[in-house]
């Protein structure tokens, strides 16, 4: 077997190193511009032991491609263009100091948590997965962060008010409307006052290219359209109708799944406040970004607010097939690029 993708440990006996360091990532490549730390980590796809340091691994390619589009060198450069918009925010890398909480949040395998991995004590590194096999991939791949297993729906796994920064990439982009109040509502749970929590969405853009997909199928019933595309067609019906009550500010999503939580959902700034307020979050929204990456993204800011926050069950969580809970929280689907 390869052993560039095999899903092998990257420590199997004693490693003093990391007895005598906080965070051994950030020791030895602290000083490195984001722009080559992410060219190391793309290097640790073909060699596991940089500097005598065990990297994390990664799974097959197929299994990367499955999850979210692509694999290997591609799948680390979006992750790490999410990680330097998040940094260059002055806010947010206020809260980045090394003895902070960070939580990456529908972790899947362990991607976008891997480029925060020198910026945090390694002991302060969380990632969440509900999805057991995803999650039992993440942490044999890599054994320096703590991935947590919860349910797909809010069960109290997560320590309250614990995370200065959380993020998660391509969640909010499948969730339904219920179940994104009910996992914003765990956020505010689990996020400190003064913390961060950036996440991303499908939004307009994508609706205009799913019009412009249905018109070509409307010429042409066997034009050469994405699957992904044509399964989320199915799911929309008349996808103008969608894209007119997103121009509203409704809160658009839509499912080709036996389900109440998975398809896809499309965020606007106007409807992520409302969701807010109809919940009485205590955020508040710092940014909402619609053109700097490839889905639209919002940045939360938890407040002082008083009102205290408790996980509770969601009472559709039986609704979904086993097939399509075990999509929730990965890292896609996603359109090719």
């Amino acid at each position: 077997m390869d052993s560039a993708v095999a899903p092998a440990l990257p420590m199997v006996a004693p490693f003093p190193l990391l007895d005598g360091s906080a965070n051994i990532f950030r020791d030895h490549y602290g000083a490195l511009s984001d722009e080559e730390w992410r060219d190391l980590l793309i290097r640790s796809i073909e060699e596991p032991v940089i500097d005598g340091i065990p990297f994390p691994r990664f799974p097959r390619p197929d299994v990367q491609e499955h999850m979210h589009g692509h694999s290997g060198e591609v799948s680390l450069r979006e992750a790490q263009g999410f990680y330097s918009f998040i940094k260059s925010r002055p806010d947010i890398r206020g809260v980045m100091r090394p003895d902070a909480s960070f939580l990456d949040f529908g972790a899947g395998w362990g991607r976008v948590a891997r480029v925060f991995l020198r910026d945090f004590d390694l002991g302060k590194i969380y990632g969440f997965e509900p999805n057991r096999s995803y999650c039992t991939m993440a942490r044999s791949l890599n054994p320096y962060i703590c991935f947590l297993n919860g349910g797909f729906t809010p069960d109290l796994t997560l320590p309250p008010d614990r995370f200065d920064l959380v993020v998660g990439w391509s969640i909010f982009s499948h969730l339904s409307k219920q179940s994104a109040g009910e996992w914003l509502e765990e956020m505010a749970r689990v996020t400190r006052p003064g913390g961060y929590c950036v996440f991303t969405t499908w939004g307009q853009r994508f609706l205009d290219v799913l019009v412009g997909e249905q018109d070509r199928l409307l010429r042409d019933r066997d034009a050469d359209v994405n699957w992904y595309y044509k399964e989320c067609l199915k799911g929309a019906g008349d996808i103008r109708r969608q894209r007119s009550k997103f121009e509203r500010g409704e809160f658009v999503w839509f499912t080709t799944f036996d389900t109440t939580l998975y398809g896809d959902a499309f965020i606007s700034s106007d409807a992520l406040s409302s969701l807010l307020g109809e919940r009485r979050l205590p955020f508040e929204v710092i940014e909402f970004n619609r053109q700097d990456l490839g889905q639209d993204l919002f940045i939360l800011r938890r407040t002082d607010g008083s009102r205290k926050i408790a996980a509770r069950p969601f009472s559709d969580a039986l609704s979904a097939t086993p097939g399509s809970m075990a999509r929730l929280f990965d890292d896609g689907p996603k359109t090719p690029r």
